[in-house]
């Protein structure tokens, strides 16, 4: 008889991810318990939910959500956890030692530390041989004021960390660009307020390119990367429609250096700059975690909650060479909010270069073909009727459907790399 799977708990159960890695585990006969704010959630909506329980939220609550892990862990020994975002991972790491026997497949405090650090994770990157925008790091306002005349502008002002713990839970950190010296002090005075000691970069002309991984001691196992087919706002956001392509070699070879570097364990998505001026690839962060659009990665055969899980229980599976190219995943109800927005668009300033017309846009989001759906499946109707009650909730209340509190896209990993 075959032995019982080892159960896992899936967190943010929110959080398209969490669908992803609920249905991956699911259909493999993990036994799946879903924790979310609430006990109607996106992957608690999905047939393969075993279980659903409800947890304080990870943003603004965390540490009655650590006090509740801390308190769960004893009735949970050999169970497989997957925070699902930063949030939630740094409350997991802050209490990793009162875990007990909870496996939990993400890499080690120094590394994540160093990964949220972007000054740290800088310097990290030049040791392996890493590019990545030209960076000061000053630490007082005077400083700030002597580089004023010096810097190559427009130059973009950056939290050291994405989000900060405070007393009122974690605070998001927010970009700003400074397109001349006379504006460089008082834009750094206000985000340095906010979030202290910021970075000043350069601004890297080119285009984003991302790549996910899965990494077991700093060692490779499975890479996979997408273009963005749409986004959500059209001018650069959330993608929604999205294809599989090959990693390109410079970005398989610049990550991988830099995951030996940090030791890395467990998943990540690396983004990457390709500067317009060298074709060089440029290091913009590290993500710790499992991204928007991982539902596209599974399709296209990297079924990566899978190996991650394999990884947890001490399988560690067998390196993942190739999968299927030109594959595509939409998320629906962000293509709706995509083509709303386009509709409205007043400005093709507003748009990317090379936007198709209104009509194009319609006629684009009608085709019924133009990618496989990423929440709405036949066999796992849950889900997409969870999804669409929400929409239409917030719609009759004034807000934007599919945007979240943070404005990052609902159910959408944070940031603009899913």
């Amino acid at each position: 008889m075959r032995a019982p799977a080892t159960p896992a708990l899936v967190l943010d159960g929110e959080e398209r991810a969490a669908l992803a890695v609920t249905r991956s585990l699911g259909r493999k006969g993990v036994p799946v318990t879903v924790a979310a704010t609430a006990r109607r959630s996106l992957a608690g909506a999905s047939r393969y939910a075993a279980g659903r329980l409800v947890l304080p939220d990870a943003i603004r609550d965390p540490d009655a959500l650590a006090a509740a892990l801390v308190a769960l862990a004893p009735r949970a020994p050999g169970q497989v956890w997957f925070p699902l975002t930063d949030a939630s991972l740094a409350v997991v790491d802050s209490v990793r030692e009162h875990l007990g026997e909870v496996l939990l497949p993400v890499s080690s405090a120094e590394s994540l530390a160093l990964a949220w650090d972007k000054g740290r994770l800088l310097a990290a990157a030049a040791a392996a041989g890493v590019d990545a925008p030209r960076t000061w790091m000053p630490e007082t306002i005077d400083q700030v004021r002597a580089l004023a005349p010096e810097l190559p502008y427009p130059v973009v002002l950056k939290p050291r960390r994405s989000r900060l713990r405070t007393a009122a839970g974690y605070l998001t950190g927010e970009v700003a660009y400074v397109h001349a010296a006379a504006d460089l002090v008082p834009a750094y005075a206000a985000l340095a307020a906010r979030m202290p000691a910021p970075l000043i970069q350069e601004r890297v002309p080119g285009y984003g390119m991302g790549v996910f991984l899965l990494a077991d001691r700093g060692r490779v196992l499975a890479r996979f990367a997408h273009r963005r087919l749409r986004e959500k706002p059209p001018s650069g956001g959330v993608s929604v429609l999205r294809e599989s392509i090959a990693v390109p070699p410079v970005l398989a070879a610049a990550a991988d250096r830099l995951l030996a570097a940090l030791a890395w364990h467990g998943v990540c998505m690396i983004e990457f700059k390709v500067d317009a001026r060298d074709g060089v690839p440029r290091l913009m962060e590290v993500n710790p975690r499992f991204w928007g659009s991982l539902a596209l990665a599974i399709d296209a055969g990297v079924d990566f909650p899978w190996l991650l899980y394999e990884l947890a229980i001490g399988t560690p599976p067998a390196p993942v060479t190739s999968y299927r190219l030109g594959i595509r995943s939409r998320w629906e109800l962000g293509d709706l909010d995509h083509l709303l927005i386009r509709l409205r668009a007043r400005n093709r300033r507003d748009l990317p270069p090379g936007a198709p017309s209104r009509a194009r846009t319609l006629l684009a989001f009608l085709n019924p073909l133009a990618g496989r759906p990423e929440v709405f499946q036949a066999s796992d109707p849950g889900p997409a009727f969870h999804e669409l009650g929400r929409y239409v909730r917030d719609l009759c209340g004034g807000r934007k459907a599919s945007e979240g509190a943070n404005g990052e896209g609902m159910n959408s990993a944070a940031g603009g790399t899913g």
